[in-house]
């Protein structure tokens, strides 16, 4: 790409020298101007299109990491509703300890 932009460079200036009519001037000025829009299209393409692949990079974490918060509040739910029940199951077996602590100190 330098090469070419060099080899651009050393032809307009040769064709500078070599001008001699208004018109061969604004030849090399429309030239030059469509060299310049040109780059500029260039640039704005490689930029939206390395815009547009870190959008779908950062589309696809954004997906996995819902899916994450999905699969925790899953997994979550469950270990909570088995805590419960152990806790239930727990407060169950005191109670029933009681009782047959009161059943045989009572007598």
């Amino acid at each position: 790409m330098k090469a070419k932009n060099s080899l651009w460079l050393c032809l307009s200036l040769a064709i500078t020298a070599w001008a001699e009519s208004p018109a061969d001037v604004e030849l090399l000025s429309a030239q030059k101007a469509y060299q310049a829009a040109l780059s500029g299209q260039k640039a704005g393409q490689s930029r939206a299109l390395q815009l547009q692949a870190q959008l779908q990079s950062a589309q696809l974490q954004l997906k996995n990491a819902q899916d994450n918060v999905t699969r925790l509040q899953k997994d979550f739910n469950q270990a909570d509703i088995q805590r419960q029940q152990a806790e239930a199951a727990l407060q169950a077996a005191g109670a029933r300890l009681d009782a047959a602590w009161q059943a045989v100190h009572s007598h």
